[in-house]
C-alpha cells in the first residue's frame, strides 16, 4: 500500500509539473532550450569518447580479448631489429604455438596501398583499406560470414598458397550491390589475382578502431600483395599486432606474466639460428606490453585521448552555466509562487512533501531536455567532426549505445537535482501570516533588499565559468593561429604532392630505374606547373628516416641522438620545394648512378658539425656495413618539413637516383604551381594516362597536409571557441533575465526616482552599474581560475605564454561588452517607467 501510494503521488507531481509548465510556455521554452544545450553538448563529446575509447568490438566476448604490444602501432612497419611494441611473423608464430595461456593467438598487419582490379578490365582500378591476417583470425574473434566463409588455419601453411580475401558488408554493398554472385569471383589486388570466398557481417568493420577495413587476405600471401617488397619471413622486419583470447580462468596479470618470460625465451633460443644477434633488442626493451583488447587496436585513442578529455571538461563547465540558468529561473518562479507555497504549507502539506514536489518540475525539465539534448548530440557528434575537418566520422559509428543513454540520463537527473535542490529549499522558507496577508507584488518583492541574494551569486558564478571558457579558448585558436601562420622555411601555398608506388605496379629493373624521371618530365607538360621533384619520405607524410653517420673532422657523434634524419631526393628538390639554399649548390639531373655521391646539408647539422668552418666539401659517411661516402655540396635553410612544434633537427639530403640497388621505395613526387587545388584532376588523369594500375594515393595541396597534422590543435581551438561562446550566450541570458526581474521588483522605486526628478541617463547607468558590477565580481573570481587553468594545458599552446595578457584582456573585455549590452535592453525599459502608473500600482 505504501508503495502504491509513492507511485499515486509521483504521477500526481507529475501531472502537476505538466500543468505549471503549460501555464507558463516561455519559462518551460527557455529552460528546456537551456539544459538541450548543455545536456546535449554532453552526449555529443561522450558519444565521441565512447566510439573512440570505450566502445567493444561487435566481437563474441571481447572482454577475454588481450593485446599484445602496443596496440598502438597500427599500419607501423620496422625494420632491423627485433621489437617488443610490434612482431614479426616468424615472432608471431613461436608466441602462439608456445603459449599456455590463450586459446589462440591471432596477428594483423598492414597491406601496404592495395590497388584492387575488378572485371570486365576496362573498369578503373581503385584504392581500398585492407589487412593481412592469420587464418584464425575471424574464428577467434567469433566472426561469421553472412556470405560464403572466413578463413581457415589452412591459409597460414606456406607462401602464395591461398590468394582468397574476406570482403566487408560495406564493400560488397558499395562495390559489388549486394551480389550474391560475389562468391567466387575473381579480382586483383596490386596485380595479383585473388578469389572472394567471403563477405563479413555489417556489425563487423576489423580490429582497428577508426578504420572500417575493407579486404582481409590472408598472412601467407603478403609477397604477393606486396611485390618486391617480402618480408613475411623476415625476423628483423617487425609489422604484426597480436591478439589473444584468454583461456577460461586465467586473469590478465597469469597472461602478462607468461608473455614477458616467454618473449625474451625464444629470443634467446632463436638468436644466433634464426637471426643475428646483433638484431636483438636492448634489455630495457625485453617488456611486453599486455593490456584489455576488448576496444581493439586503434591510434587515434592515443592520438585524440587528450583532446575529447579537455573538451568533455570544457562541455561539463557549460553545463554548469546552463543549470545556473535554470536555476536562475527557478529563483524568480519560487518568489512569484510564495502565496501557492504559503496556502499549500497553511493547509497541511510538509515541507519535505512540497521539496519533492518541487524537484519532481525540476527533474521533469532535466528530462525534456536530456530527451533533446540527445537529439541535439546525433546531429552535433557527426557535425562537430566535420566542423574540425577530421575524416574518421565515417569508420566511428556515434549512434547512442546503452553506455549513451545511460550517460544521458544520469546526467539529467543529477542536473535536475542540482539546479532544483536549492530553488526548492528557498521556496519552502516562507513566513506564513505575513506571506497570506501580502499582495503578490510585495511577496515576491520581499528580500530584494538583500545585497548579494542568490540569484546574483548564480550570475556572478556564470561570469566566472565563461571567463575561464573564452580564455581557454582564446588560447586554444592562437596556438592555432600561430602554427597556422608559423614560417617553414618554403612556400607552402604553391606545392601539390602525390604518392605512388611502382613496385606495387610491377616494376622491376631498367623500367624501376627510369620511371622516376619519366613520370617527372610527364607532369612538368601539364599547364600551370612550374618544378616537379621527388622524395622517398615526402613533405608532411607521416614517414621518415634515420641513420647512423661519421662525419669528416669528428670522431665520434655530437651529444645527443647520434641518428640523423635524411631523405633521399630528386634533381632541383630545393628549387621546386622552395627551400633557399644557403651556401654550394642543389642536387642535380647529373647526380645519378656513377656520378660521384653528393649530398646537401641543412642549417642546423651545418652549426651541429661545422660551427668553424664551411662543410661544403667536406665528407660525411653513412656507417654501414658498408660505409657509404658522400661529398657536402649544399648547405640549405632550415625547414619544417615533417613537424610544426618540434625545433628544426639536423638532416641531411641524397639523390635518390645514386642508390641504384635499392629503389623499391613509392617516391612522394612535389609539384610546384601557382594554384595547387586546380592540378589535382589534371595529376591524377595524367598519372592514369601514363600507367593505369600504377597505385597513387594522396594527392593533395601541401596546405591540406599540414592541416592534417594540427588535428588536434584545430579540434581543441574550433571546439572549446564553439562551447566558450554557448557558455557567454547562456550567461548573458541569465544576467539578463536577473537584471529584468530586479527592475520588475523596483518599478516603484524607479517611479519615485523619476517622479522626484532622477533622469532616464541616471536611471539607465543605475541598471548598468548593477550589472557591471556582476559581471566585474565574476571576472575578479574567474581571473585565478582561467590562469591556473591555462597553466594546466601550457603544454598544448604554442607561440604564447599560459597567462597571455593580450588574451586575458580580450577575454575580460569581450565579458564586459556582453554584460553592457544585457544590461542595456532592461536599463532602457526602466526609463520608460510612467512614474504615475508606478506609484498607483498597489
Amino acid at each position: 500500500m505504501r508503495g502504491n501510494r509513492w507511485l499515486e503521488q509521483l504521477f500526481q507531481d507529475l501531472s502537476y509539473a505538466l500543468r505549471t509548465l503549460r501555464r507558463s510556455p516561455v519559462f518551460a521554452l527557455v529552460a528546456v532550450l537551456s539544459l538541450a544545450l548543455g545536456i546535449g553538448a554532453n552526449t555529443a563529446i561522450f558519444s565521441l569518447i565512447d566510439a573512440l575509447l570505450l566502445r567493444t568490438l561487435p566481437v563474441h566476448d571481447p572482454a577475454r580479448l588481450v593485446a599484445v604490444g602496443d596496440p598502438a602501432r597500427v599500419g607501423s612497419l620496422s625494420s632491423g631489429s627485433v621489437r617488443n611494441d610490434l612482431f614479426s611473423c616468424p615472432l608471431y608464430e613461436q608466441i602462439r604455438d608456445q603459449s599456455q595461456v590463450f586459446t589462440g593467438v591471432f596477428a594483423s598487419g598492414r597491406t601496404g596501398k592495395l590497388t584492387v582490379g575488378i572485371a570486365p578490365a576496362s573498369e578503373a582500378s581503385e584504392t581500398a583499406r585492407g589487412r593481412l591476417v592469420s587464418g584464425n583470425y575471424f574464428s577467434l574473434l567469433g566472426v561469421h560470414a553472412v556470405r560464403g566463409r572466413t578463413f581457415t588455419a589452412q591459409e597460414d601453411r606456406g607462401s602464395g598458397s591461398a590468394p582468397f580475401v574476406v570482403i566487408s558488408h560495406a564493400y560488397w554493398q558499395r562495390r559489388f550491390a549486394r551480389d550474391d554472385a560475389v562468391i567466387g569471383r575473381r579480382i586483383t589486388l596490386n596485380g595479383y589475382p585473388f578469389t572472394i570466398i567471403g563477405v563479413a557481417p555489417p556489425e563487423f568493420f576489423g580490429d582497428i578502431v577508426g578504420v572500417a577495413t575493407e579486404l582481409w587476405i590472408p598472412l601467407s600471401m603478403q609477397p604477393q600483395v606486396n611485390p618486391g617488397r617480402v618480408y613475411k619471413d623476415r625476423w628483423d622486419v617487425s609489422w604484426l599486432l597480436l591478439m589473444g583470447r584468454l583461456k577460461p580462468g586465467v586473469s590478465m596479470a597469469r597472461a602478462r606474466a607468461e608473455v614477458n618470460v616467454l618473449f625474451p625465451r625464444i629470443l634467446a633460443e632463436r638468436a644466433g639460428s634464426s637471426f643475428s644477434r646483433d638484431l636483438l633488442p636492448s634489455s630495457d626493451r625485453m617488456r611486453v606490453e599486455v593490456t584489455p583488447g576488448a576496444a581493439g587496436f586503434s591510434l587515434l585513442r592515443r592520438e585524440f585521448s587528450q583532446p575529447l578529455f579537455t573538451l568533455m571538461a570544457i562541455v561539463a563547465l557549460v553545463l554548469v552555466v546552463a543549470c545556473a540558468n535554470v536555476a536562475n529561473l527557478l529563483l524568480e518562479r519560487a518568489m512569484a509562487r510564495q502565496k501557492e507555497i504559503a496556502v499549500r504549507l497553511a493547509l497541511g502539506a510538509g515541507p519535505a512533501r512540497l521539496i519533492r514536489q518541487l524537484l519532481t518540475e525540476s527533474i521533469l525539465l532535466s528530462g525534456l531536455g536530456g530527451a533533446l539534448g540527445l537529439l541535439f548530440a546525433l546531429w552535433a557528434g557527426t557535425a562537430l567532426l566535420r566542423l574540425v575537418g577530421v575524416s574518421t566520422s565515417a569508420a566511428l559509428d556515434l549512434h547512442p549505445d546503452p553506455l549513451v543513454l545511460a550517460f544521458t540520463a544520469g546526467v539529467s537527473i543529477l542536473t535536475g537535482l542540482l539546479f532544483g535542490m536549492a530553488p526548492a529549499l528557498r521556496a519552502t522558507r516562507v513566513e506564513l501570516a505575513a506571506t497570506l496577508k501580502e499582495s503578490a507584488r510585495s511577496v515576491a518583492g520581499r528580500g530584494s533588499g538583500a545585497r548579494w541574494p542568490l540569484t546574483k551569486l548564480l550570475v556572478v558564478a556564470q561570469f566566472a565559468v565563461s571567463l575561464l571558457l573564452l580564455m581557454g579558448a582564446g588560447l586554444f585558436v592562437r596556438t592555432l593561429q600561430n602554427l597556422q601562420r608559423l614560417d617553414l622555411g618554403y612556400a607552402r601555398d604553391s606545392l601539390l604532392l602525390v604518392n605512388v608506388d611502382p613496385v606495387a605496379a610491377g616494376y622491376k629493373g631498367a623500367r624501376l630505374a627510369t620511371f622516376p624521371r619519366e613520370l617527372v618530365e610527364r607532369l612538368q607538360a601539364l599547364p600551370g606547373v612550374s618544378a616537379v621533384t621527388f622524395s622517398e619520405n615526402g613533405i608532411f607524410s607521416g614517414t621518415e628516416s634515420a641513420t647512423m653517420v661519421r662525419v669528416e673532422g669528428f670522431k665520434s657523434p655530437p651529444a645527443g641522438d647520434p641518428a640523423v634524419n635524411y631523405d633521399r631526393v630528386g634533381a632541383g628538390y630545393f628549387q621546386t620545394v622552395g627551400i633557399p639554399l644557403v651556401g654550394g649548390r642543389d642536387i642535380g639531373p647529373r647526380d645519378g648512378v656513377g656520378a660521384p655521391r653528393v649530398a646537401v646539408i641543412n642549417e642546423a647539422m651545418a652549426k651541429l658539425y661545422f660551427a668553424a668552418g664551411s662543410p661544403l666539401g667536406k665528407r660525411l659517411v653513412i656507417t654501414g656495413p658498408p660505409d657509404v661516402e658522400y661529398e657536402i655540396v649544399g648547405v640549405a635553410r632550415d625547414a619544417r618539413d615533417h613537424e610544426l612544434r618540434a625545433a628544426v633537427s639536423p638532416r641531411f639530403y641524397i639523390p635518390l637516383l645514386q642508390s641504384s640497388g635499392d629503389l623499391d621505395v613509392a617516391p612522394n613526387f612535389e609539384i610546384r604551381a601557382r594554384v595547387p587545388a586546380a592540378l589535382v584532376e589534371p595529376v591524377r588523369k595524367s598519372i592514369q594516362a601514363y600507367d593505369r594500375n600504377l597505385p597513387m594515393r594522396d594527392v593533395h595541396p601541401l596546405t591540406i597536409m599540414i592541416d592534417d597534422s594540427i588535428t588536434n590543435e584545430r579540434i581543441i581551438a574550433k571546439l572549446s571557441a564553439v562551447f566558450g561562446l554557448l557558455a557567454l550566450l547562456l550567461a548573458a541570458l541569465g544576467l539578463y533575465g536577473v537584471i529584468s526581474y530586479t527592475i520588475a521588483r523596483r518599478v516603484n522605486e524607479i517611479g519615485i526616482r523619476m517622479a522626484l526628478g532622477a533622469r532616464r541617463t541616471r536611471v539607465l547607468w543605475m541598471v548598468l552599474r548593477e550589472t557591471l558590477l556582476l559581471a566585474l565580481a565574476g571576472i575578479a573570481l574567474g581571473v585565478p581560475a582561467a590562469l591556473g587553468s591555462a597553466r594546466a594545458v601550457a603544454s598544448r599552446l604554442f607561440g604564447l605564454s599560459a597567462s597571455d595578457p593580450a588574451m586575458l584582456a580580450t577575454a575580460t573585455g569581450i565579458l564586459i561588452l556582453v554584460a553592457l549590452l544585457a544590461g542595456v535592453i532592461p536599463g532602457s525599459r526602466a526609463t520608460r517607467v510612467d512614474p504615475v502608473q508606478a506609484l498607483r500600482y498597489e
